[in-house]
């Protein structure tokens, strides 16, 4: 399952941390004392371990006294009893971790004796078998983040399958090994052998398409056999796709989020700088809603609420470790079985697997396979990446119908546009004063997807609020034009590929971003309008007609039942959003279920943060009026009730509860009840999973700002 992991010691220098007692070397080996107090050492921090992989640490060690070695990694602890002293001895430590982690040091006191000397001459991890029993099976297998569905076998195998083979038809697949032993994969036509191809590389997928239109019309044997020197080796076929030529008239979906993306700062809700010139000749033939809310103001719980269509509040993610429960079907889910091939490609972590979000996706590729795209001059935007992703992968779908996913980070903290893009509203001369300030302030306090941080907080840190702000907001423009130019880049390989035409183009935002326009920076902390309010953009002339722009409010859940209607895709399970298809025909629309935000209090607030994280806060949207309810109000020292004119006071400036106390009432009244229904739904979806954060994930996070 993993290779063997030796630390030997026969270097005189060692990254492992000494946690307790005093450490050197000596003929070869290391010499670990205690000190007043049991010695212990730890493992090195940049070990990324996933102990699901290994079953048993090894430690070959001798020591002067004592009587018992103890290990420790996470929260299981293991121990032994010493042999003699100043005898050799391996002590091997049995595994039982099951669940994925990589966030677990392994800790090791090698003697309970206080002042006694061990010598340890290696300490090695010994990987599981291969999780393949049986001759065949399936499994989802991922690969530098790269994560297929797959049939694996153990060389050498023949799987057959008798089929008819369509008109136009492609035999679509990908392959790889689980071990650096080279098999060889072929595959075969009745007797006629169409493709053949060595792989010995573990850390990598290559793709397949192979024609079969000299056999349409016949009753074909598809065979796909494995070759090896070694026998046994695993083979694996990702995704195996007979398809026949593209069906006309179906569409393909293609979803793009831009995170962090606030509309008021587009041209194409009427920003004044010009940021997205693309889009906004996109909305000039599309259509697009004025009054889209998100569901969360977080990445997370958003795309989440996204891609299950399930209110925040009902999915229930509250964590960074939290997932979908297991109830919910997602947008992935729904098509796939509609037929479409699903993939999704993201920027942020709380997108893809970590969330859940991984079920129904075909191909799932994660941040790290963004990130292996990215150059220095891209600094801290992905979308020039996310496109060098989803162009290889367009270019080998393009015959099949697909749903493909799309979500960059471009205008997320920390504010580092390409140099280019920064020029066109920033003074580079300024930025590395900004950086500087950034980091300072995101070292005060980092949760809350960036420097969440307040004007007077600002000047007790020595930054002048005012410039700061400034700055921000200028890099944060650039980084939207930047973003805008990657989805042109993305349309135009479109329109190369013959597919633009018969493509449902989704582009969306999860959530918006505060520059203390009620207190505070950065996003997550509260539902006001520059956090909740997003960009929502239907893109097809053929499938949707005359372009319109519509003012009613809509919300992230309704996107789900909305593309399912216009491809006539049907939708099974709980879906809490509505279909939108009269809006975009210009037809009249009665909503069923309110417009809803929501927030859960946080885990981990501190006493000097931000007092919405002490409550949770709920936020009903509807054409002429913004209610805010928070259920833990006097705790956070905030008001319980608050009410805004949706229709005049779109930035939420002015409450005006007090003025209306009989319409307050009627609105708490019905929040209330939806809180009692949706915690019904609940119970038939179930809890929300929990996943495990390893290294590379959390310095992730930390870079976006979630984390400190």
């Amino acid at each position: 399952m993993a290779e063997p992991i030796v630390w030997d010691f026969s270097e005189p220098k060692t990254d492992w941390i000494l946690l307790r007692g005093r450490l050197g070397f000596r003929h070869g080996e290391l010499a670990v004392q205690g000190r007043g107090s049991t010695p212990v050492i730890q493992s090195p921090p940049q070990a990324e371990i996933d102990w699901s992989r290994y079953q048993a640490v090894e430690i070959r060690m001798i020591t002067e006294a004592g009587r018992e070695i103890k290990i420790k990694i996470g929260d299981r602890e293991y121990k032994q009893k010493l042999a003699p002293p100043l005898q050799y001895r391996v002590y091997r430590f049995n595994l039982d971790i099951t669940e994925h982690t990589h966030a677990w040091p392994l800790a090791i006191m090698p003697t309970d004796d206080v002042i006694a000397t061990v010598a340890i001459d290696y300490v090695r991890l010994v990987p599981r078998m291969t999780p393949f029993p049986k001759a065949v099976g399936c499994m989802r297998v991922g690969k530098g983040e790269e994560y297929r569905n797959t049939i694996y076998t153990h060389a050498p195998s023949s799987l057959t399958y008798e089929v008819r083979i369509p008109s136009g038809a492609r035999l679509h697949f990908g392959i790889g090994v689980a071990d650096p032993e080279p098999v060889t994969f072929r595959v075969l036509a009745g007797a006629d052998e169409v493709y053949s191809r060595t792989l010995k590389d573990p850390n990598t997928w290559v793709d397949a398409a192979v024609d079969l239109t000299p056999y349409e019309g016949t009753s074909t044997k598809i065979v796909f056999r494995t070759e090896s020197p070694r026998e046994g080796a695993i083979g694996f076929w990702a995704n195996p796709l007979l398809a026949p030529a593209r069906p006309r008239g179906r569409f393909n979906i293609l979803m793009y989020t831009v995170c962090t993306l606030r509309p008021d700062h587009t041209s194409l809700y009427g920003y004044e700088r010009d940021t997205t010139p693309f889009l906004k000749r996109l909305g000039a033939s599309g259509v697009v809603f004025d009054d889209c809310q998100a569901q969360a103001t977080w990445t997370k719980a958003s795309v989440a609420s996204l891609l299950t269509s399930l209110y925040s509040y009902t999915h229930g993610i509250r964590r960074d470790t939290g997932a979908i429960p297991a109830g919910a079907a997602t947008m992935a889910e729904q098509f796939r079985k509609a037929g479409y091939v699903t993939a999704s490609i993201t920027g942020n972590p709380f997108a893809g697997r970590l969330t859940g979000l991984d079920r129904g996706f075909d191909y799932q590729m994660e941040y790290p396979a963004v990130e292996r795209e990215l150059s220095a001059s891209d600094r801290a935007t992905d979308s020039a990446g996310l496109n060098r992703v989803a162009f290889r992968w367009l270019d080998k779908h393009r015959q099949t119908p697909f749903f493909l996913f799309l979500l960059s980070t471009d205008p997320h903290a920390p504010y580092r546009p390409p140099a280019a893009f920064e020029r066109l509203f920033a003074n580079p001369a300024e930025t590395a004063e900004f950086d500087r300030d950034y980091a300072r302030l995101k070292k005060y306090r980092g949760y809350g997807g960036g420097a969440m941080i307040s004007p007077a907080e600002c000047r007790a840190n020595g930054v002048d609020p005012e410039t700061f702000r400034r700055r921000a907001i200028e890099r944060y423009d650039a980084e939207i034009a930047h973003n805008d130019h990657s989805i042109e880049l993305l349309f135009n390989r479109l329109e190369q590929l013959k597919l633009l035409e018969n493509t449902l183009v989704v582009v969306l935002s999860d959530h918006g971003e505060e520059f203390w326009e009620h207190g505070w920076s950065a996003h997550e902390h509260s539902l006001y309008d520059e956090l909740t309010h997003v960009v929502l953009l239907f893109w097809n002339p053929r499938l949707l007609g005359p372009a319109r722009r519509i003012p009613d409010p809509v919300q992230l859940i309704d996107v789900m039942p909305t593309v399912a209607a216009l491809l006539s895709a049907p939708l099974q399970g709980v879906v809490q959003g509505e279909n939108l298809l009269p809006l975009l025909r210009g037809e009249p629309f009665h909503r069923r279920a309110p417009v809803m935000s929501s927030r859960f209090a946080h885990p981990n607030f501190r006493p000097d943060g931000v007092p919405e994280n002490r409550t949770g806060t709920f936020a009903r949207i509807g054409a002429d009026w913004k209610f805010l309810y928070r259920d833990q109000a006097r705790r956070a020292g905030l008001k319980r009730i608050e009410l805004y004119d949706h229709r005049n006071d779109r930035q939420d400036r002015r409450d005006v509860a007090s003025e209306h106390p009989e319409l307050t009432r009627k609105l708490l009244d019905e929040l209330l009840r939806w809180i009692d229904d949706q915690k019904q739904v609940r119970k038939a979806l179930g809890a929300p999973g929990k996943r495990k954060l390893d290294p590379r994930t959390l310095k992730r996070l930390r870079t976006l700002g979630y984390l400190k």
